[in-house]
């Protein structure tokens, strides 16, 4: 039997449906033409729709919400593993920052640290609630990021101010004693976001519905996990048996130009399969075997790559979507392309069947790169760029799109999306829009009514967006207006927001 994809089990109580015509096949493939779109231009158009429903929905849907940021504020963080105990007593005491530099040597110091902070709420396992407060520095420049969790909820702001926050960790048989701490010279504030900002935030919310993409039941599966159950995979050989699929002896060891004789010989059935499989499916025993495997309950979250697609090619395109949003393709390494591929499949059926609430996710997945793997390779950029252009084909505000999932807030909606501001900087360098798009991030970064976590997370995606920028002129020229723009930050955070020449394209 052939090498399959990834699988799971999970209980499906869903019953099989007649037979749909076979699922549109797409454009060449996710590398195709540069020119070319992931959807086909029937579905491109049918998608238009849905996007100009949403848009005038948006502009009818009343006033923004009132969103909040995270408390925030100036800190000096330090750490030590030396002389913990003194140090621990010392800060307990109150000692202010500087007599504490003098007298101890920290093994890191930072100063002027821009700090956020909120609470994180659970319960244990027998059901008694539990809470902690999360503090975070964000770094700029070479600055030192921490993090410290403190048992209880946030402690009440004006305690904060010309205070330690402490996190001690004691000598144990595996470690040495540990300490971290922040000095808050004032009290941490928290904002509300202004009404514009929150607009952008409801744009993006009206767009993104909350459905998320995988069912609450789905499995995380790497691509060759084998748990394949009985009837797909009596499906499965009978459709590799009929078209001469080579098999995989995978309880022996191959030699290397035995693998290799096998790679080539089942590269070359894969180029000629749909077409075999197409005059295949007009078998009874292949519609009987088809059937059966879709009306197993046990496929559900089960299924490979390779059945899904026969799936939406002969059976129905809804259902193999359902089976794919049964299970969470998780990569096995940096090079490991299942997750993507998976993600783009869930995408490319969301398309077909109109199922508008899990292909505006997908897509943005693929776009955020925002997968589960052992690290992050981001092949499919450089050969496919981040997927923008189609966004901006279906007639979406991606600039209010973008900065909508860019912006953050400490009570965001149910199932808000929020985008990575390394990705998404990535995929607005590939704008049709960047006079507008640098305006917008500009006009963040600068508006000192917005909270400086979120200006600071604006001047991080424009950053990010000039090093992904072509043209070394414009790269220069963005970064001198950066440069004016942050001058008007909060004024601890200016020597270290101020981008020096050569950091655009490291």
């Amino acid at each position: 039997m052939c090498l399959l994809a990834s699988l799971a089990v999970v209980a499906c109580t869903t019953q099989p449906q007649p037979l749909e015509a076979k699922a549109e096949v797409g454009p060449a493939g996710e590398f195709g033409p540069a020119d070319s779109l992931v959807y086909s231009p029937r579905i491109m158009q049918q998608l238009r729709h849905v996007v100009d429903s949403l848009n005038l929905r948006h502009k009818v849907c009343g006033p923004p919400p009132q969103l909040r940021s995270f408390r925030q504020g100036r800190g000096h963080y330090v750490m030590m593993d030396k002389n913990v105990g003194r140090a621990l007593r010392a800060l307990q005491q109150g000692m202010l920052p500087d007599t504490f530099l003098a007298r101890f040597q920290p093994s890191q110091v930072q100063r002027d640290l821009l700090i956020i902070s909120h609470d994180e709420q659970w319960k244990e396992p027998d059901g008694r609630p539990n809470a902690r407060t999360m503090y975070r520095g964000i770094p700029l420049s070479n600055q030192w990021s921490c993090f410290l969790d403190i048992p209880g909820p946030a402690r009440a702001q004006p305690t904060e101010q010309g205070r330690w926050v402490i996190k001690y960790q004691p000598r144990t048989s595996y470690s040495p004693a540990s300490l971290e701490a922040i000095y808050f010279p004032e009290a941490l504030t928290q904002q509300e976001l202004p009404a514009q900002y929150a607009r952008l935030v409801q744009y993006a919310d009206c767009l993104i519905d909350t459905t998320l993409i995988y069912t609450r039941s789905a499995l995380r599966v790497r691509r060759y996990d084998q748990n394949q159950p009985k009837a797909e995979m009596a499906f499965m050989e009978f459709a590799h048996q009929q078209t001469l699929c080579p098999g995989y002896r995978a309880a022996e060891t191959y030699s290397e130009p035995e693998y290799n004789c096998y790679r080539r010989a089942r590269e070359q059935w894969d180029s000629l399969r749909l077409p075999r499989v197409d005059a295949l499916a007009k078998t009874r025993q292949f519609k009987a075997l088809l059937l059966q495997a879709v009306a197993d309950t046990n496929t559900m979250g089960a299924s490979s790559e390779e059945f899904e697609e026969y799936v939406a090619r002969y059976y129905s395109p809804r259902k193999a979507l359902e089976l794919k949003r049964g299970r969470r393709v998780v990569g096995g390494c940096s090079r490991d392309d299942s997750p993507r591929r998976h993600a783009l499949g869930i995408a490319r059926l969301s398309a077909e069947t109109m199922s508008w609430p899990t292909f505006l996710r997908a897509h943005l997945d693929i776009m955020n790169d925002r997968f589960s793997r052992v690290s992050d390779g981001g092949y499919a950029q450089a050969r496919r760029q981040t997927y923008l252009r189609e966004l901006e084909e279906l007639n979406i505000n991606v600039p209010h799109l973008m900065l909508g999932i860019g912006l953050s807030v400490v009570d965001p909606p149910k199932n808000h999306y929020s985008g990575d501001v390394a990705r998404l900087g990535r995929a607005l360098a590939e704008t049709r829009q960047p006079r507008e798009v640098e305006r917008q991030l500009l006009a963040l970064v600068t508006d000192q009514r917005l909270d400086p976590y979120n200006r600071v997370r604006a001047y991080y995606l424009f950053l990010h967006y000039i090093n992904n920028l072509p043209d070394q002129a414009t790269r220069r020229k963005n970064v001198d207006r950066l440069n004016a723009a942050v001058q008007q930050l909060p004024a601890y955070l200016i020597a270290n927001a101020t981008v020096k020449p050569e950091e655009p394209g490291n």
